[in-house]
């Protein structure tokens, strides 16, 4: 069995880089209640890492804990905890990744929303999904959320404040997550999905934007509809062209365009 690259003197430099109050994180989202088996955050923690960048399975985790007094748990155990530990990791992974960067001051809050896939051993092509929420002019992350495999990529995941712009790629180019972005009063960039957005003019007439991309020399104004039943959202379409072909884009905020309304009934 290959023991994971955490022994004690590795470990006492990987503590100083976790939050200060991991015991408290870990009681209030419920990780670690009954110090039963596992003495206590730490511990837990260093468990959680230690099947992260080993191959070792859950059981053989647990023996390596037992073995150098880690904790005393089994397998089915360890898996159970790690289970119900879910937001506390997701929590602390955010907390230490925002410590790291320091924060920008001035100018637009800018997000990234996106989402990538995490892989196990075994065949199966997709394991997980991490869905991030990123500030760009730092690189630190602001909220991370895992799901498995069917956990879609989508805007309605992340909180963002008022004033907020928030960049996403195709993926998130949907009615709903932009209505959903809207509804934070938060403005929206995204590249434009014809097979997600349903653009129209004022009238409610369909406008085909890739028809007109040529076209695209400056942004202009015109305004999104969904299929979806959702709210007509005033936006604002343009293009950029990193090679031969413009890429359309299409803008959403607030101000002074109108306000948006409730769904239809």
């Amino acid at each position: 069995m290959r023991k994971p690259s955490l022994h004690e003197d590795d470990w006492e430099y990987v503590r100083t880089l976790l939050p200060a109050d991991l015991e408290e994180s870990a009681y209030r989202t419920s990780a670690l209640i009954r110090c039963r088996n596992i003495p206590d955050a730490a511990s837990f923690m260093r468990m959680a890492l230690a099947y992260a960048v080993s191959d070792l399975s859950l059981k053989d985790v647990a023996a390596w804990a037992s073995a150098l007094q880690v904790a005393q748990i089994t397998g089915p155990g360890l898996f159970y905890r790690l289970r119900q530990a879910e937001p506390w990791l997701e929590q602390v992974l955010a907390q230490v990744l925002r410590e790291q960067v320091p924060q920008a001051a001035g100018g637009f809050r800018l997000r990234i929303a996106d989402a990538t896939v995490i892989n196990g051993p075994g065949q199966k092509a997709v394991q997980w999904r991490a869905h991030v929420s990123i500030t760009p002019t730092t690189g630190s992350l602001r909220a991370v959320e895992l799901t498995d495999d069917s956990g879609g990529e989508k805007f309605s995941r992340h909180h963002f404040a008022v004033g907020d712009v928030v960049l996403g790629d195709r993926g998130y180019a949907t009615a709903r997550g932009v209505y959903a972005v809207r509804q934070q009063e938060a403005h929206v960039v995204v590249r434009f999905n014809p097979a997600t957005l349903r653009t129209c003019d004022e009238k409610r007439r369909r406008i085909y934007l890739a028809e007109q991309e040529v076209g695209f020399q400056k942004w202009g104004q015109s305004s999104s509809n969904s299929r979806f039943q959702s709210p007509q959202i005033s936006g604002l379409p343009g293009a950029i062209r990193p090679g031969t072909q413009p890429r359309p884009l299409l803008g959403f905020r607030p101000v002074p365009l109108p306000r948006v309304r409730g769904p239809e009934k």
